[in-house]
């Protein structure tokens, strides 16, 4: 298992990495010298950064976590984590098909993690399924403009 550990790690700065190039920093303007009470906004801008940063951060790493989980708890087969994956995430009928996306890039990482599959082809997955997830849900422009550069951040990183 600690092959396993070391793809979380792996993993992790992997996320940090992207996330620096899809998440703009506040940049803190000349009229905060000016206006020091304009700082006020300026950590409040921080704030959200960093809970951006976070929030991508633990998304970005929610599928390969519960693979990982579910192979610490013996689940090694295809299907078994696969029927396990389906209790997991089918929540709505309304999204089958992403959650389909979702478990074939669950699979992917599985496989990858036991030598399966390159890594290129579950990086592949990883883009399918963002793809996907941006062809089902309604989303806002700042959304929608964040997913489109994370998919061309995660096409550059292959």
């Amino acid at each position: 298992m600690q092959n396993v550990d070391i793809f979380i790690e792996k993993e992790k700065k992997r996320a940090i990495e992207i996330s620096n190039e899809v998440i703009e920093k506040p940049k803190m303007s000349m009229m905060v010298v000016i206006f020091p009470f304009l700082l006020i906004n300026y950590i409040q801008e921080l704030r959200v950064y960093r809970y951006k940063k976070e929030f991508f951060i633990k998304e970005y790493l929610f599928l390969k976590r519960m693979i990982v989980d579910l192979l610490k708890e013996g689940y090694s087969s295809s299907e078994k984590i696969k029927a396990r994956m389906e209790t997991i995430l089918i929540k709505d009928e309304k999204y089958l098909e992403f959650y389909k996306y979702q478990i074939q890039e669950a699979l992917s990482i599985k496989n990858y993690i036991f030598q399966e599959e390159n890594e290129k082809v579950m990086r592949l997955k990883e883009i399918e399924t963002l793809k996907k997830w941006m062809d089902i849900f309604e989303v806002d422009e700042e959304s929608f403009s964040v997913s489109l550069k994370l998919l061309q951040t995660l096409n550059n990183k292959i």
